[in-house]
């Protein structure tokens, strides 16, 4: 049992807290499970007898129906929480269909190697009496290994989205053996599918079906997820097939203690206290001997944690082998070790980064930490998720905003984090620039041609424009390499100090937060932007009490609308922006004094582009004034909480001058669905938004309710957002909406509905 306030004394007493920290708690209750009557008859008597050979006497009523379902031929998506069984509901068809067809295969498709790693030690206990082998085929498999597994497949592959296309695509020849007799796909943590990561994967995997199908293989799918609201939706578009549905949404839970923490740090000494911070919690946990994953921004910040708690554990007389890192960057052989030695208690606090996100089944984990919050709620959840895999198990949740706007605001919103809905996942397969990049890789696959009846596997929108593609691949080239499905369209920039990679930035934010000169702040560390080279962003150290102001005249003009409805003078819109950024300069401000020290300016800087995005209209008027900015922010915050984007996936801006409009845009040309989701559920939006101001104590806005979202915003940078001006506009729209549309948009313009 875990008692919350001995905890927090607990971690005072090792200076983790401190009185005058913001701090906020809560509890989630336990929901026990329900349980089926018995193994289903359907399946092979030799699975069932390996499972209840495993201890596995009765299933969960869940995984019971997904079975079920899979067994009589449906492709099946289950959605089920976190430590709910997910593994054995998919396992057993599987098996099933191995075992009723000798010489057939499987391939299970993860996002993540160290979570194809947890499956395999999993589904290999159910393996061994049915004499089923599995082996992983990634990039940690030796090339004498590959070369053995294609030449002489064995029954059960586990890969991830880039082997699939390098090489089940790329070197389909070599694999004719394994795909002719492919009986069963798994595609796990489907939620961690989405954005443009999403995109590329729906369309790679039409892409694999369609060779499927053309070699005479018709595999049952399955598909699992833990954090998604629309399950069939986003299986569906991700897979371009149909699917049936098992929720066990809010079936069962462990009971889970949430503490959230605004840690009361001076600026120009954040990083290193904050980092002590963490440090001291992970050893107040250590020393009551509980066991825990710490959540780390970045390497570096996980590297300096590790040494420093290593350290001072020997110093208590602890036993600092029991301190791990885990990374991706770590030797394979090295991650499963310490993925072993955490589930057999030898580890107790492993410091890692969100390469322990998914997946990861460790029945005996007291609790997380979170240094940070991540990049959306979606993979807070998950990091959650590590701890409590057990629903009679209690689970605490510690988490520490940074100098962030978007960390602070969930201190300050603690109940509305843990009543939040889950996220209703959006993919784009239809986004044109996505698809021309995938063109030459299919191009080589189908020899340059396709059926009319393969149009339903690669759907109406790849198949057009394949079918007007003129290019050709040369003979013997393979395009796969040149795609990669974890990019992004348009250009990315690494982040680098000296020699070492921090991470990644978009080109947005290079251009608005990272211009040579800045101050740009890295998961809670400042550094002084030194220098641009032709895929990087050069950082240097600089002092911690500085900042930069900079300052930009933007312009955003709608070229193109997807949709649009109207409310007598009030119009929302969903389509295409050019936006036109122009940079004018910065001021370097000491936070000290709040006193500029210099003023930089230049007029030969600007960024363009075309970008899907949401506005709405309203008419011109003192409620307009008052309350645009502030709108603007209502649907931000608002968007948060009801669609899934992360936190630099998207931006917002408001203007006053000729027709008043408040803009939310995805920061990527080509359209990753966040925007086209927002205009389906934007009074949902505007009614979140409306809830978290109101329920907040500040009269004018604060960090809590209505400024935060992003930490960098071209628009009001400077101006004070009037909040309740705000939330009347909000509430006036919302409240003309109810009436209905009068109009809509059609042909090029709005028409009388």
């Amino acid at each position: 049992m875990i008692n919350i306030a001995q905890f927090k004394e607990q971690l005072k007493k090792f200076d983790a807290l401190r009185d005058d920290d913001e701090i906020q708690t809560g509890t989630v209750e336990c929901i026990q499970p329900q349980y089926a009557q018995e193994w289903s008859s359907e399946l092979h008597p030799s699975v069932r007898n390996a499972l209840i050979h495993a201890g596995i006497t009765t299933p969960y009523k869940h995984q019971a129906e997904a079975i079920s379902k899979s067994l009589n031929g449906a492709d099946v998506v289950l959605e089920s929480p976190t430590a709910s069984g997910k593994t054995l509901a998919f396992a057993a068809p599987m098996l099933d269909a191995l075992v009723s067809n000798p010489g057939s295969h499987a391939l299970m498709i993860y996002p993540m190697k160290a979570l194809a790693f947890d499956q395999r030690e999993q589904i290999e206990q159910l393996c061994e009496p049915l004499s089923i082998e599995s082996f992983p085929y990634d990039g940690d498999t030796d090339k004498e290994w590959r070369d053995l597994l294609r030449n002489h497949p064995i029954p059960i592959l586990l890969t991830n989205p880039e082997y699939l296309n390098m090489s089940f695509l790329a070197y389909k020849e070599q694999w004719e053996g394994f795909l002719r007799n492919l009986r069963y796909i798994i595609i796990d943590e489907m939620h961690e599918y989405r954005g443009f990561f999403g995109a590329n994967m729906a369309l790679l995997l039409r892409r694999f079906f369609l060779h499927l199908n053309r070699i005479g293989a018709n595999p049952r799918v399955f598909l699992s997820t833990a954090t998604c609201a629309n399950p069939v939706e986003h299986a569906k578009n991700l897979t371009g097939r149909d699917v049936e549905v098992i929720s066990a949404r809010d079936t069962f839970r462990p009971k889970r203690h949430f503490i959230f923490v605004n840690p009361a740090i001076p600026d120009f000494r954040y990083r290193e206290i904050f980092r002590l911070r963490i440090e001291q919690a992970a050893l107040s946990i250590f020393a009551n001997r509980l066991q825990a994953l710490v959540f780390c921004p970045t390497k570096r910040f996980l590297e300096d944690a590790l040494i420093n708690c290593k350290r001072k554990a020997e110093e208590q007389g602890l036993n600092p082998d029991e301190i791990s890192p885990f990374h991706a960057d770590m030797k394979s052989d090295d991650r499963r070790e310490i993925q072993q030695k955490i589930k057999d208690g030898e580890i107790r606090i492993v410091f890692t980064t969100n390469a322990l996100e998914l997946g990861l089944d460790i029945g005996g984990l007291d609790g997380v930490i979170l240094a940070g919050f991540p990049s959306n709620i979606m993979s807070a959840w998950q990091q959650i998720g590590r701890a409590g895999r057990g629903w009679d198990k209690e689970a605490f949740v510690l988490f520490y905003a940074m100098n962030d706007p978007i960390d602070r605001f969930f201190v300050g919103n603690l109940k509305v984090f843990l009543n939040k809905p889950l996220d209703e996942l959006v993919i784009d397969p239809s986004n044109e620039e996505l698809i021309r990049r995938h063109l030459p890789s299919l191009t080589y696959e189908t020899d340059g041609g396709l059926s009319a009846h393969e149009e339903r596997i690669l759907g109406s929108e790849f198949y057009d424009i394949f079918q007007t593609n003129t290019g050709t691949v040369p003979k013997g080239f393979k395009p796969h390499q040149n795609l990669n499905i974890r990019g992004s369209i348009g250009q990315s920039f690494e982040l680098k100090r000296g020699n070492e990679k921090l991470g990644q930035i978009s080109e947005m934010r290079r251009f608005r937060e990272a211009y040579i000169g800045a101050i740009f702040t890295f998961f809670g560390r400042k550094y002084s932007v030194h220098a641009h080279e032709a895929d990087a962003v050069v950082l240097a150290d600089t002092e911690h009490n500085l900042r930069t102001d900079p300052s930009f005249f933007t312009v955003l003009m709608p070229t193109d609308v997807f949709n649009g409805v109207a409310y007598d003078e009030i119009e929302v819109y969903y389509g295409v922006l050019n936006l036109t950024m122009n940079f004018t300069g910065y001021r370097i401000v000491d936070e000290r004094t709040g006193e500029p020290r210099e003023l930089h300016q230049t007029n030969d800087a600007y960024y363009q582009n075309n970008l899907h995005a949401f506005w709405i209209n309203v008419p011109p008027s003192e409620r307009t004034t008052d309350g645009i900015s502030a709108l603007e922010h209502i649907i931000r915050v608002g968007g948060m909480f009801v669609i899934p984007a992360d936190r630099f996936d998207t931006s917002t801006y408001s203007k006053i001058s000729d027709e008043p409009t408040a803009f939310y845009y995805e920061n990527y040309s080509g359209g990753i669905g966040v925007a086209k989701k927002l205009f389906s559920v934007w009074q949902d939006v505007l009614r979140k938004g409306i809830e978290i101001a109101e329920s907040c104590e500040c009269r004018s806005g604060c960090q809590n309710c209505i400024e935060p979202a992003k930490n960098y915003n071209t628009s009001n940078a400077e101006d004070k957002i009037d909040k309740r001006g705000g939330i009347a506009l909000a509430t006036h729209i919302l409240e003309e909406a109810k009436r209905g549309p009068d109009r809509r948009f059609q042909d090029g313009m709005m028409v009388p509905v």
